[in-house]
């Protein structure tokens, strides 16, 4: 793995990145709030009337405070607003401190790869699945490795991503997901799909983990029409046993927005609380969240966390901008 800081970095982000989706944060369409001498950032982007963060504030727990002061006084500067995504548990009282009304958003999940097993009646349905796969002769190769990290290997896949997007009728989600990448991004690792005949058939890359559960994130799931059914739980599956293989610890599932449940906190709206569950109830339009989460269940994760939103002041502007951030509208 590289271990470079990216450009714009004094610092390896695996220094004072403590977060599932932390990676997602150093995509170069991000913006990076940054103070000299303080280890850490806070990645965002422009919005409407809003600076709209991902993930907290980046910095070990020391400098996190400053960090976060420093991004709302150049928020003021520039007439902007703050809101933030995918907050952390132990992020939250930061937030409430600097008076933001904080709710839960949504859920992340892992599981624990070291010892890892299909055995027992949780993953039947699952180990059935890629048992059916592989006898429908499917086989799973990862790029750089048993294929070449090559433009042409990127085309093939764009054209796969292309293909599913038009399938589903939708625009190409943004900002709280991941992305394909290209040969020049050697931290991302692709696994692909292919039928009897060696044609490719669907693909999920990974990115690397930091942290206290470090590991990778199950990143962006692509895959054709016709693709046999197991083909996508044998890729993971592959995968899964690649990494256990070179010692990594955790495989995450990443967020799912509206899955959310239990109390709300003492800073938390209660309109927005609402407008949540409705989501998850009746948002499918928006964010298939259901059946992420029914995926990510098929695995049995041992890590369930809560991730929320922070916002000074909850407005319906605030919703809107988000919304449109992310191409949910």
């Amino acid at each position: 793995m590289n271990t470079a800081p990216p450009a714009g970095l004094s610092f390896h982000p695996g220094e004072v990145i403590d977060h599932p989706s932390g990676y997602l944060a150093l995509s170069a369409r991000n913006r990076r709030f940054m103070i000299p001498g303080a280890p850490g950032f806070i990645a965002y982007r422009v919005r409407g009337r809003h600076l709209v963060s991902l993930g907290g504030v980046h910095a070990p727990e020391e400098v996190r405070g400053v960090l976060l002061d420093g991004f709302l006084a150049e928020a003021r500067r520039r007439l902007r607003r703050v809101l933030a995504v995918q907050v952390r548990a132990d992020q939250v009282q930061l937030f409430r401190t600097r008076g933001f009304t904080v709710n839960p958003l949504g859920s992340t999940y892992a599981v624990r790869l070291q010892g890892f097993s299909f055995a027992g009646t949780r993953r039947m349905k699952l180990r059935q699945k890629i048992q059916r796969a592989r006898r429908a002769g499917l086989r799973v190769v990862e790029v750089g490795q048993e294929v070449p990290a090559d433009q042409g290997t990127f085309d093939r896949l764009a054209r796969i991503s292309t293909a599913w997007l038009q399938a589903k009728g939708k625009k190409e989600l943004d900002f709280m997901v991941g992305e394909l990448g290209g040969p020049a991004d050697p931290q991302r690792r692709i696994f692909i799909t292919t039928d009897p005949a060696g044609r490719e058939i669907g693909f999920i890359t990974y990115v690397p983990v930091w942290g206290r559960r470090p590991g990778y994130l199950h990143d962006l799931t692509r895959r054709l029409r016709q693709a046999a059914p197991g083909a996508m739980e044998l890729c993971n599956a592959q995968a899964m046993a690649r990494f256990a293989g070179e010692g990594a610890e955790y495989l995450h599932f990443g967020f799912t927005p509206f899955a959310v449940g239990g109390a709300e906190g003492p800073a938390a709206n209660r309109i927005l609380a609402w407008v949540l569950r409705m989501l998850w109830q009746h948002g499918e339009r928006i964010y298939p969240a259901r059946s992420q989460v029914q995926y990510k269940l098929k695995w049995a994760p041992e890590v369930v966390e809560t991730e929320f939103i922070a916002c000074r002041p909850l407005s319906v502007r605030a919703a809107l901008d988000l919304l449109l951030l992310t191409r949910s509208l």
